[in-house]
This record gives C-alpha cells, sequence and structure tokens, in this order.
C-alpha cells in the first residue's frame, strides 16, 4: 500500500472521524480490543474471587396503632414514636444476642439495613435486609430483628412506657427465606470490566491509528480520500529480489 504523508490517521482526513472510520479502525485492530478487554475481566474475576461473598436475606414488618387509640394523632408523629421507644435501651445487643451473633455490634450494623415503607390500611413497615457471609446467618440474623421487634413493642404496650400507652400492634408480615439471595458486585464488576475495556483498547486502537503513515488496504484509501476505489496495484516490490 502507498504510505501517506500526513502525520496520522486523523490528519490525512483533516477533521475528526466519524462513525464508520471508528467502527473500521476497532474492527481493524479487533485483537487489541479483546485482549483489553479479556485482561480486565480476568483481573475483575480475579478480585471478585479474593472478596468475600455475602448472601442477604429480607424479613418485613408492619405495625400500626390499636383500633380506637390515639384518634387523630399525626401518623408520622405515631411511627417516629414507635421506632424511638422500640429501638432504646439495648435493642440491637437483644438482636445480637438473638441471631447468635458474636462479631460485635460495629460489624452487625455495616450489614444491616431497614427500610421505612408505607403499607395498607394505615399501617407502617419495615423491610429487614442483612448480608451474612452465608444464607443462613442472613436469615436467622434478619430474622431476629424482625422478631424482637415485635416482642418490644408487645412489652412496651405492657408496660405502659414511652409516655404512656404504646398502643401499637405489631407483627412480622413476612420471615426470611433461608435461601437468600448472593450479592451481585461479582457481575457488576465483569459487566463493568468489559466496558471499561471496550473504552479503553477502542482508545488505544484509535491512538494507533493516528499515527499509521500508511494504508492496511482498500478500505482504509476511501475513508481516507472519502471516495471510492476503483483499482489497486498490487505491491511486487518484496518479490523483485
Amino acid at each position: 500500500m502507498p504510505s501517506t504523508n500526513g502525520q496520522g490517521w486523523q490528519r490525512r482526513r483533516g477533521e475528526d472521524p466519524v462513525l464508520p472510520e471508528v467502527l473500521h479502525v476497532l474492527w481493524e485492530r479487533r485483537l487489541l480490543v479483546i485482549g483489553v478487554v479479556l485482561v480486565l475481566v480476568l483481573a475483575s474475576a480475579v478480585f471478585g474471587l479474593r472478596e468475600q461473598r455475602f448472601y442477604t436475606a429480607e424479613a418485613t414488618v408492619s405495625f400500626q396503632p390499636r383500633e380506637g387509640s390515639r384518634a387523630g394523632e399525626d401518623p408520622e408523629a405515631f411511627v417516629e414514636g414507635v421506632l424511638g421507644a422500640v429501638t432504646a435501651r439495648g435493642f440491637l445487643r437483644d438482636v445480637m444476642r438473638e441471631a447468635d451473633w458474636a462479631d460485635g455490634p460495629e460489624k452487625f450494623g455495616e450489614r444491616l439495613d431497614v427500610e421505612r415503607y408505607d403499607g395498607a390500611n394505615g399501617a407502617s413497615g419495615l423491610r429487614v435486609r442483612f448480608s451474612g457471609a452465608n444464607a443462613v446467618e442472613a436469615t436467622r440474623s434478619a430474622n431476629a430483628y424482625a422478631y424482637v421487634f415485635v416482642a418490644r413493642v408487645e412489652q412496651l404496650n405492657d408496660r405502659r412506657l414511652a409516655g404512656g400507652t404504646l398502643a401499637a400492634d405489631a407483627s412480622v408480615e413476612e420471615y426470611a427465606s433461608p435461601e437468600g439471595w448472593a450479592s451481585p458486585r461479582p457481575f457488576v464488576l465483569a459487566a463493568a470490566a468489559i466496558v471499561a475495556g471496550v473504552i479503553v483498547g477502542g482508545a488505544a486502537a484509535l491512538l494507533l491509528e493516528s499515527r499509521a503513515r500508511s494504508w492496511r488496504n482498500a478500505r482504509d484509501a476511501e475513508l481516507t480520500l472519502r471516495a471510492p476505489v476503483l483499482g489497486v496495484i498490487p505491491d511486487y516490490s518484496s518479490e523483485e529480489g
């Protein structure tokens, strides 16, 4: 192929590359792009295997005012009152004891995720998610939180604490399943590695192409000259000797 007099792929065209040209370069240098993708995917796989895998289990708890009690009270104030009364005075310690947790409250809190939601008929609820090293640990801990929460509501009702009568009904709507589900983090890492590999490999391919001083084939010439190639003269210089 004849050499070009420009300083590279982009300069030969005198303007920024368009999509067909970019796709052509990526296809011509596809081995480079694939190689970068494989390296990053392999690195993410090694990192994912070394990282501890967690299982997540979820239990749900609902609570609402007892029928006929606290008429006209602000629902938000009722929810805040219940949560403040129930989760005070060593609540998390009781949950860890129920779950047979021995690694301390800090790690337990890191793996615990409690989310409020509004239920039907004026009820409020909590989604209790716990991420454990295995499905059994995750299930036991999520269910322990739900069980202790309901038990505490009943105790406060009986003892008439928290400013008089708590007057709330609570129940476990759904216990956590022993199966749980695995953290999707390894799949997220693999997907991110593929995207990053395509970007990095594509950028490297375009950079190498910008430094090229010759055409590899007729398609390169067509993209450079913006005109169809009518014929190609074979290069016999290597056979003259």
